[in-house]
């Protein structure tokens, strides 16, 4: 079974670290606002609920940062205590 070709990052609130990494072929919007993962064939591998997710962006499978993205000041997030 196939898990999809493509690297996504979802921004979300429902992950102790605000994203979900997961592969799929096709995403889309559902009319209720959900974000639907889906394969080629049609079989849905996730599904987000409508006010569950920020965004989502093709990821790199090396670091997990926007593959069409060549600068994003402020997205890089430290755990390190600056005070």
């Amino acid at each position: 079974m196939s898990q999809g070709n493509f690297y996504y990052c979802i921004k979300t609130g429902l992950s102790k670290i605000g994203e979900i990494y997961a592969y799929a072929d096709k995403v889309n919007v559902g009319a209720d606002g959900s974000l639907r993962m889906i394969r080629d064939d049609g079989l849905p591998l996730m599904i987000i609920p409508s006010g569950n997710w920020d965004c989502i962006y093709a990821a790199s499978m090396l670091d997990g940062a926007a593959v069409s993205v060549e600068h994003w000041e402020g997205e890089y997030i430290s755990d390190i205590d600056k005070s």
